[in-house]
Parts: structure tokens; C-alpha cells; sequence
């Protein structure tokens, strides 16, 4: 029987801010998650009749068809990797293509209504699912996170979305805490990773930034702490998407997983405050489990 209720998928969208304004946790405690965000737009067109095979010749519309991958994360404290099965009869990743703990995972197709996504640790009687409703309007790379429920054996997901544009200036990097038993989450310190013979050269730009949210930075080479155990480099390059991912518990050491890794990037300094810019979003529509 489907426990627990959720958010949607929604599109964040950019906005020029002179600080960085704080967003609303998206975290959803639920095993069945059911999306229901924006109703799917129509096209409309008088240029042609006949606008695709099994359309009737006098019909005007063709509904828009978005690119909706689907990327997800494995932030389970387990040596069991996970199975994704969409449908009951799709197999996404299986046997030895299974997700292990700590890696992220761009799955095959695009994501539909109604889909059920069917999350399984393969050496432990535990599943989840998350079924698809109504998505964003919009092409974009929706992502999605399996972790482990506090207190409880139970599978529960924190769902993003990164709208999709070529023509973005900079990196969108989802910052998530997936960390199990953590009750007190600090902040994510992010400063500019300077080489040693630049250091008296160079001043260093250091933000504070609060976990479960998306932001927009300048691409560049940074580097991400939470404590002195949980450390990484972030190479980030403009027009992409980056999850840093706050993991550990269940017997597993705090660390900090990036993806992807890119090559570094080399840009000149800027002021402080002028290289990041956070990421509003749209309200998003309520969701009944039972």
C-alpha cells in the first residue's frame, strides 16, 4: 500500500539576485511519490494539414514532445546496489548495471506521465516506487534521489529539476543532503580552488550554501567542504549540470559525491558575490498518498 505524500518535479528558473536568497527544502519522506506539476503545452500551427502520421488531415494541433531525462542518484547506505525497473517490465538498470552507493546514473529514455519507476536493493527485501504524474513544460533533466529513510530501513526520494539551455552562461549545481541520521545540517562552504603559486596573488572568494537547493554559478575550479572528512573539487563549465551530494551513515563514512567530474576551467577572478546567483522557482502542486 503507497505511503507518505511529496512534492512535484518543477522547473527552477534564474533570477538576478544581489544576495543569495534561501529556497524551501525539497525533501520528500515517501516510498510512493506521485508527481503533479504543469499541465503540457500544444503547439499550434496553419502552415501544414497533415503535421505527423496518425493525425487526421484537418487537425492543427501536435502536442509538444519534451526532452525529459531522467538522472538518478544512489544515496542509500547499502553494499547492496540498486535496480530501477520502469512499468513493471522495463529494466533500467539491472545485475552487474545495478547503481552502487554513492554514484549517479543518466537512465535511458525520456520520462513519461504516469510511469512507475521501481527502485529494489538487490541483496535486501527492500523496494520502493515513484510514479510520474503531470511534468514540467519544458525541456529539462529531472533528478531524482534515493536514500534511506531516517530511522527506518525504507527507501524515500528528494526530487530536482535543471532547466535545460544552451544558452546558459554558467553551471546549475543541485546542493542535496542525503547524509542518514543527520538531524543538524551545516552549511556547504564553496570557495575558489587556488593553486599554490597563486595564493599571495589572488584573493579567495568563499559563500556559505545551504544544502537542498539549486544554484546558478560562474563556471571555474572550486572547492567544496562540509568538514575536514568530507571534501571535493568542483570543476564546474558553463551550460552544465552538477549534483554534489552529501552522503554517508549506516556504517558509511560522511562524504561529499560530485557529478559529473569535468576538467578544470580556467577563468579570471571576479568580486565576491558576483559569481553566484541562486535559483527561484515556481510553487509546486500538492501530492496525496495513502
Amino acid at each position: 500500500k503507497p505511503l507518505g505524500s511529496g512534492v512535484a518535479w518543477d522547473i527552477c528558473r534564474a533570477v538576478h539576485l544581489s544576495v543569495i536568497r534561501a529556497m524551501p527544502a525539497m525533501v520528500h519522506s515517501s516510498v510512493v511519490a506521485t508527481l503533479l506539476a504543469l499541465a503540457s503545452g500544444a503547439q499550434i500551427s496553419g502552415t501544414s494539414k497533415n503535421l505527423r502520421p496518425g493525425v487526421a488531415e484537418d487537425s492543427l494541433v501536435e502536442p509538444i514532445r519534451f526532452n525529459q531525462q531522467l538522472l538518478v542518484c544512489n544515496a542509500y547506505p547499502s553494499k547492496s546496489p540498486i535496480a530501477v525497473t520502469r512499468n513493471a517490465h522495463e529494466n533500467l538498470a539491472e545485475g552487474n548495471d545495478a547503481i552502487p552507493f554513492r554514484e549517479c546514473r543518466y537512465l535511458k529514455g525520456n520520462v513519461e506521465k504516469r510511469d512507475q519507476l521501481d527502485f529494489a536493493l538487490q541483496d535486501l527485501e527492500m523496494q520502493g516506487t515513484f510514479e510520474v504524474g503531470d511534468l514540467p513544460s519544458s525541456d529539462a533533466i529531472l533528478l531524482l534521489v534515493i536514500e534511506k529513510r531516517p530511522n527506518s530501513p525504507m527507501v524515500s526520494f528528494q526530487s530536482f529539476a535543471f532547466a535545460s539551455s544552451s544558452e546558459r552562461k554558467e553551471a546549475q549545481i543541485a546542493v542535496i543532503n542525503a547524509l542518514e541520521g543527520s538531524t543538524a545540517v551545516p552549511k556547504l562552504t564553496m570557495e575558489d580552488h587556488i593553486e599554490a603559486k597563486e595564493q599571495q596573488t589572488v584573493s579567495k572568494r568563499v559563500e556559505q550554501l545551504s544544502f537542498n537547493r539549486v544554484y546558478s554559478v560562474e563556471e571555474g575550479n572550486y572547492d567544496a567542504s562540509v568538514s575536514e572528512g568530507a571534501k571535493q573539487m568542483l570543476k564546474l563549465a558553463k551550460g552544465n549540470n552538477y549534483v554534489v551530494l552529501r552522503t554517508g551513515g549506516n556504517g558509511f563514512d560522511e562524504s561529499l559525491l560530485v557529478f559529473p567530474k569535468e576538467v578544470p576551467v580556467q577563468r579570471p577572478p571576479k568580486s565576491l558575490l558576483a559569481w553566484m546567483k541562486d535559483l527561484a522557482h515556481t510553487e509546486f502542486a500538492r501530492v496525496f498518498g495513502k
